[in-house]
């Protein structure tokens, strides 16, 4: 066999083949993924003396956000439902960045006394924080079917929205009362600007009975939709960060909303396509042809939003994945609208009540009584405020109901 035989035999030998095959396959890979990551940005800023509170960071970009701020020396603390997978997560994060000032807070956000319990801890004791620089609302969930808290809502508004409008309330005397600038992040998506708006008629986002016997019954969805619910209470918490902002905009506090774009993370790792696993597989080159970045990358405009210089003095704006400015969407801009999802949601958290228990356990007294005799909510449907029946209460009235000011109530 001549030289050249023997060549072309081995060009054309499987093992050559296979190798040749992987050779381009990984280039595709690598040229793709670094298309789909972005414009390269890293955050070169030392974060050292300041403090961050991450929720929802056991995983995903919640955990890639604690991860990065813990790199560049900051003091980190992790709010995470699952404390034993917070512990385990905290340890391999301090072992990579050499930093032990990374702490494990429990903090289930669709529990809202497990909120108030949280924010008592930082308040006042052993656990208390001397300075907060930053506040990340990471945590989302998308529910593969309806499940309520103890309160009976629902537990994707519960996560997505509620607990963060409780939490935040309840940590806006601790950074007002600060010297130096405070950001609120807000971790969110532009699905919000297609196709989706809250429904305060079915805002605990019911479906219909087996057997339904009323009108009302009849009316509400016949089946559980994850993905249309997850954008609506989505949309909730689009609409709170950008009342907040407008709130807020001659304080220390600024508020931003970051869309990490569309990433590779365990978010629906419940729905029944995720859990089957030759549906998970057939996904996964759909979701990366998609252009699902890894979290590495997505994190970018989170730690942009919540610790680049550049952002000083910045509130009210929606950046992107390539951290540039973009639109809030019609919907997030609606400002009756917004006033009527306020007012639901300090009613649905009990805003003024846990707040006074706030109060009540940092002056000294006995935290988690409650201090009035109607707190009990119902366990199906949840109270709404109808349509053209919204009134905010007057500066007097929230006096009286918590004997604080009008601008401790949620600065109405």
């Amino acid at each position: 066999m001549s030289a050249a035989s023997r060549l072309i035999a081995g060009l054309t030998s499987p093992w050559s083949l296979g190798f040749s095959t992987f050779g381009v396959a990984y280039g595709f890979y690598h040229v793709w993924d670094s298309t789909q990551s972005g414009t390269r940005y890293d955050l070169a800023e030392d974060l050292a003396g300041k403090t961050y509170i991450v929720t929802g960071a056991t995983s995903g970009i919640g955990k890639a956000t604690a991860e990065e701020l813990a790199k560049r020396h900051a003091r980190v603390i992790m709010a995470c439902r699952n404390r034993e997978k917070c512990v385990e997560v905290r340890r391999d994060i301090v072992l990579n960045t050499k930093n032990k000032q990374v702490y494990c807070r429990q903090c289930d956000l669709t529990d809202f006394d497990s909120i108030l319990s949280f924010v008592s801890k930082l308040s006042k004791g052993k656990f208390e924080l001397d300075r907060i620089d930053g506040v990340v609302h990471n945590a989302a969930t998308m529910e593969p079917e309806r499940k309520v808290n103890k309160e009976g809502i629902e537990r994707t508004l519960a996560t997505n929205h509620l607990g963060a409008f409780l939490m935040t309330g309840l940590l806006l005397e601790k950074l007002q009362a600060q010297t130096h600038p405070v950001r609120l992040v807000f971790v969110n998506t532009n699905l919000i600007q297609k196709k989706t708006e809250l429904n305060f008629g079915n805002f605990n986002e019911e479906v219909q009975p087996k057997d339904p016997k009323s009108e009302e019954e009849k009316a509400l969805p016949k089946k559980w939709d994850a993905y249309e619910v997850y954008k609506r209470t989505k949309l909730a918490e689009a609409m709170f960060a950008k009342d907040l902002s407008e709130k807020l905009k001659d304080s220390n506090i600024s508020v931003t909303m970051a869309d990490p774009g569309r990433t590779a993370s365990n978010l629906s790792a419940q729905l029944d396509a995720e859990i089957n696993f030759l549906s998970r597989w057939m996904l996964k080159p759909v979701s990366f042809l998609m252009g699902a970045r890894r979290v590495e990358k997505a994190v970018r405009p989170v730690l942009y939003a919540v610790a680049d210089p550049v952002m000083d003095g910045e509130t009210g704006i929606f950046i992107n994945r390539e951290r540039k400015t973009q639109e809030w969407g019609d919907k997030a801009e609606d400002v009756e609208a917004r006033k009527r999802l306020w007012a639901v949601s300090q009613k649905w958290t009990r805003f003024p009540e846990r707040l006074a228990q706030l109060h009540q356990y940092v002056a000294g007294g006995e935290e988690g009584k409650q201090t009035a005799a109607d707190t009990k909510t119902p366990k199906n449907r949840m109270p709404l405020v109808e349509a053209g029946t919204w009134n905010p209460p007057s500066a007097k009235a929230v006096e009286t109901s918590s004997g604080r000011s009008w601008k401790t109530l949620w600065l109405w």
